[in-house]
């Protein structure tokens, strides 16, 4: 169900204002409700969103700050959630039987209300392989001490997870009465770095927790009893390292069983700082050879399907690690999830694209579900990688003219640099005007003289020393032309592969099984498609969604096994009811191989304009194929 937090969701995607017409699209509510929502985030959270003629605008470091504070005292949620995690909490804490009727006092409801609770605790308690016990009203639960301890960061965290937000230590701090952990993760990650060990802010604070609820469990007496330390174990060391850091902070001494089981949580929640480095002992204890083998034929799958090469020591080492943990977690029901704001599917659509086909290959070779969340953590690996590599092919050629004073065209050219930086590059520096002619092969001309030769690309003229501004311009006419040579390579793409006869309106109001069999269908009497297609496609939507708030979705198979590339285009008299989402432009994808070397800026730049509600909405109007071609080359 929408909510407010949604809408804080989008709004925290760019630092501007949002109209109330292109919320109320991408969420799919009235611009009433908007208002809503607006006052609702801002009753929760002090004045995080602002308005004014240019919309609505979110105060990303009010928000963070309003969601670090701890709940006011006393104030508590009597819901049946609340009531639920709080029976839970009882339950695993207490030393024996616990009365039901005790129970319903300490909440003041009656019998038949905690029974209806019980109800939905014992399926709740069975995903973490635990089970809840009775004899007349006396209730207690029963399962291994690992399961319990999972189960109550669950609860503990619980609050976090709706809000999909960082595990609020604070939060727990309080509720365990621990006070010392809220300096203890400062403390933790410098004993990891003196193991050249990382930690990410996610993992940093789910670790914290761990440690919190195996403190206050051994406080209480109580142990695991099925974690042992193997003499030669190569975590030995910094396992120690952290029990002794307990017992420094908290003053508990950690049971030897204890240590070996902050050994597994280091395995899973930590990472060494350089995998690479095989012949390093903790390196070795975090590198699985059935993992490294899994990732090295996922990648080289992705790279044949792609032609996107992510094959690299380090990238592969970090992502077996990650799989492995995602397996893990797996097994205990468990799966990560994305803090608001952080999702990739939006902002860099090839990145999440790979990211799913990567996820399909785990779940061929390892038969568990990967959920959108576990996608989007996928889609941080992937787009690190790619950012790393700096692909030359895509990045606009700069040259600088500078006649020669000294080393000032040095200092000149570094400033030039670091300006075009991600999105181009300085290829050549010139101190003699003469050398440059119409025939220079540049994308772009800084120069701090006239150009009686230039050739026909952009200039920008600046002084001997480069100001702000000067350094403002290179950044964005340099963007400008990156941006501008992707649309038009998506451009003559799509002019290639959309055709008359597969273009067609349709009345909607139907559901998303039945819109996908039509555009199928388009694409199997044009002859691209085989009998398997619409599967393949089914499959995809299964994985994570293609539509879009906006109102467009582009569905498409995960691997490119066309008989030839086209797009086949429905336009919606109604909104179709895309597992919720209404949708009245369907773009379908069908890829061969031999679409493979455009797909990647073809793709981010179609998805890019179908996520905009004004551009779809365009687009959806049009009446004709001419319109909608003429219309879609517009929007790029």
């Amino acid at each position: 169900m929408t909510s407010f937090e949604d809408l804080l969701q989008i709004l925290s995607e760019e630092p501007r204002p949002f109209s109330s017409g292109e919320l109320a699209a991408r969420l799919a509510v009235s611009t009433r409700t908007i208002r809503n929502y607006v006052t609702a985030a801002n009753e929760r959270y002090g004045r995080v969103i602002t308005a004014s003629h240019s919309g609505y605008r979110l105060d990303a470091c009010a928000l963070e700050r309003a969601r670090m504070r701890p709940a006011p005292a006393g104030s508590r949620d009597d819901g049946p959630e609340a009531r639920l995690a709080h029976i839970l909490r009882v339950l695993v804490a207490a030393q024996g039987p616990v009365s039901v009727f005790e129970l319903a006092e300490q909440l003041h409801v009656s019998d038949s209300t905690i029974e209806a609770d019980l109800g939905k605790a014992r399926p709740l308690v069975a995903q973490f392989g635990l089970r809840l016990t009775r004899d007349h009203e006396r209730l207690s639960l029963k399962g291994e001490e690992a399961a319990q301890r999972r189960l109550m960061r669950r609860i503990l965290t619980g609050a976090a997870v709706r809000r999909r937000q960082f595990i609020d230590v604070a939060e727990v701090a309080h509720r365990l009465r621990e006070p010392e952990l809220l300096g203890f993760k400062k403390q933790l990650r410098e004993v990891l770095d003196d193991f050249q060990l990382s930690i990410n802010e996610w993992t940093a604070d789910e670790l914290v927790a761990h440690i919190a609820i195996m403190v206050d469990r051994v406080r209480h007496g109580r142990s695991v009893h099925d974690s042992q330390l193997p003499p030669d174990d190569a975590l030995a060391p910094v396992s120690r390292a952290v029990s002794e850091l307990v017992a420094k902070v908290f003053g508990v001494q950690v049971p030897e069983r204890e240590v070996a089981y902050l050994a597994l949580l280091l395995l899973t929640k930590a990472a060494p700082a350089y995998p690479e480095e095989t012949s390093n002992p903790e390196v070795r204890a975090f590198l699985d050879e059935h993992y490294l083998a899994m990732v090295t034929r996922i990648v080289a799958k992705l790279n044949a399907n792609y032609l996107v090469d992510l094959a690299d020591d380090r990238f592969i080492a970090f992502l077996a690690m990650h799989v492995r943990s995602l397996v893990q977690r797996a097994a205990h029901h468990d799966s990560a999830r994305i803090p608001v704001g952080q999702s990739v599917k939006n902002t860099h659509p090839l990145v999440h694209e790979l990211a799913v086909f990567i996820a399909r290959q785990i779940q061929v070779e390892t038969g568990i579900q990967v959920s959108e969340d576990e996608i989007g953590f996928i889609a941080f690996h992937v787009g690190g990688r790619l950012l790393s590599m700096h692909a030359q092919d895509d990045e606009v050629a700069v040259a600088v003219v500078v006649p020669r004073y000294y080393d000032v065209h040095v200092s000149l050219m570094h400033a030039v640099e670091i300006a075009v930086a991600g999105t181009g590059r300085v290829d050549r520096v010139i101190t003699d005007v003469d050398d440059v002619g119409p025939d220079l092969a540049a994308d772009l001309i800084v120069t701090t003289v006239p150009l009686p030769n230039a050739p026909d690309v952009p200039v920008i003229r600046t002084g001997l020393l480069l100001t702000d501004a000067d350094l403002e311009r290179i950044r964005e006419m340099t963007a400008d032309i990156a941006a501008g040579h992707k649309r038009f390579k998506a451009a003559a793409w799509l002019t290639t592969v959309m055709e008359p006869e597969l273009f067609t309106r349709i009345p909607g109001g139907q559901d998303r099984d039945t819109a996908l069999e039509s555009a199928a269908s388009l694409l199997a009497r044009a002859g691209a498609v085989g009998p398997e297609f619409l599967d393949q496609v089914k499959e995809r939507e299964r994985l994570s969604t293609t539509a879009f708030t906006s109102g467009a979705a582009i569905p498409h198979t995960i691997e490119m096994t066309a008989a030839r590339t086209a797009i086949a285009v429905c336009l919606a008299d109604r909104p179709v009811d895309w597992d919720g989402t209404p949708v009245k432009l369907i773009a379908m994808l069908c890829l061969s191989a031999d679409s493979r070397d455009a797909f990647g800026d073809v793709f981010d730049a179609v998805i890019k304009a179908l996520v905009d509600p004004a551009k779809v909405a365009r687009l959806a109007a049009a009446d004709s194929y001419d319109a909608f071609v003429a219309t879609m080359l517009d929007v790029l």
